[in-house]
């Protein structure tokens, strides 16, 4: 691992390694009550990661993992990494059983890793026996579908329902020991521009793209972030918005093991009610959200009078902010100093506009100085 021009050269698992001795607090899945230190986020990627490979799945295979901010959700991508697998990162929350092979298929994933979706229990392997019938009586590891030929690994998360054909997560952990974790590959002969991950763009004006990914993208990605709003290791964020979207997670997945700043995540799907508890029990500086939840989070604490004096700064992201927005932050965030405003995208898996001066439009549609390697 090396800093060249202020870029940062690595990969994702050389940088978790980094800090793994350390007994900092990396990240808090407050709904969940699970803290990770650093040293504790090494070994759950490390096991996890032995646990994936023990199961038949190869280096470079594709793994599409369905989830929101959970501990596992978070810790399944680095353990991905960890294996030299290629991960993928979507919502659970598909329309139906079609959105979800085009996904697989698209995809040529090997693997799904399946957490809770809001609409029902089991979701997931519902969409999935409605695909592929043969899942009900495969053998696991070996599903053999006509429709989505390259999936023959099914893992769920949601511990108390198996059935056959499929694996658990726990299933996966207890799979792993200390002489597969030796095993695993050698991270430090890896290329920083070695594939990672794999994206599907947002689908919004023409059918849903995938996007290939390099360590060297998250890390910088991240990178210039930090740089940017000028995060330390005294920082606490506070996120509301979904982990499965790549800008998100190369910023606050990796932001603890580049600037070790702590990372705050409410719940899995961030209502006001866990946010303000959140915000308040780890006195968070920094929140990042959107304009259409930050609305409605302004709106529940004016009513119940809630005052985050905690908060520093504020990041939204995605659409245009109102002005009046604007002003009616510092009505429940009196010691708000910036209020910023930045733009994903998932082609460089990070957040290339952003600014914060409202009274100063010549940086609007501007990239950061990290993007400006031309």
């Amino acid at each position: 691992m090396s800093s060249k021009c202020d870029l940062l050269f690595g990969t994702l698992p050389e940088f978790v390694y980094k800090c793994g001795e350390s007994d900092r607090i990396a990240a808090v899945f407050d709904y969940e009550k699970i803290t990770f230190t650093f040293t504790d986020v090494k070994k759950e990627m490390d096991t996890l990661a032995a646990g994936l490979l023990s199961i038949g799945l190869r280096p470079q295979d594709r793994i599409l993992i369905c989830g929101s901010n959970t501990a596992h959700f978070f810790i399944c991508a680095l353990a991905c990494a960890r294996a030299n697998l290629i991960f993928s990162l979507m919502s659970p929350n598909f329309a139906n059983a079609e959105q979800l092979k085009y996904a697989l298929v698209k995809g040529e994933f090997r693997a799904i890793i399946c957490f809770p979706a809001n609409r029902e229990v089991e979701f997931l392997n519902n969409l999935l026996n409605e695909l592929s019938p043969e899942l009900m009586y495969s053998v696991k590891g070996r599903l053999c579908s006509k429709v989505i030929p390259k999936l023959t690994h099914i893992i769920m998360a949601e511990e108390e329902h198996k059935h056959a054909g499929t694996f658990t997560l726990s299933e996966i952990y207890g799979r792993s020991n200390r002489e597969k974790v030796d095993k695993l590959p050698d991270f430090t002969t890896w290329d920083t521009h070695k594939l990672v991950a794999l994206q599907f763009t947002s689908g919004i004006s023409t059918s849903a793209k995938l996007v290939g990914l390099t360590h060297y993208q998250l890390l910088n990605g991240c990178n210039a972030i930090v740089k940017a709003i000028g995060f330390t290791d005294s920082n606490c964020i506070c996120c509301a918005l979904p982990l499965f979207k790549m800008p998100i997670f190369s910023f606050l997945g990796l932001i603890p093991f580049i600037a070790n700043t702590q990372v705050i995540y409410p719940s899995p799907s961030p209502l006001p009610k866990f946010l303000f508890e959140s915000i308040k029990k780890f006195q968070c500086t920094h929140l990042l959200s959107n304009a259409v939840a930050l609305g409605l989070i302004l709106r529940v604490a004016q009513i119940q009078n809630v005052h985050l004096p905690s908060i520093e700064n504020i990041i939204l992201l995605g659409e245009r902010v109102p002005s009046d927005l604007i002003k009616n932050i510092t009505k429940q965030f009196e010691n708000v100093q910036k209020v910023m405003n930045g733009y994903i995208l998932t082609e460089v898996a990070s957040i290339p506009i952003l600014t914060w001066d409202t009274a100063n439009i010549k940086g609007v549609g501007k990239p950061l100085n990290e993007f400006e390697f031309c």
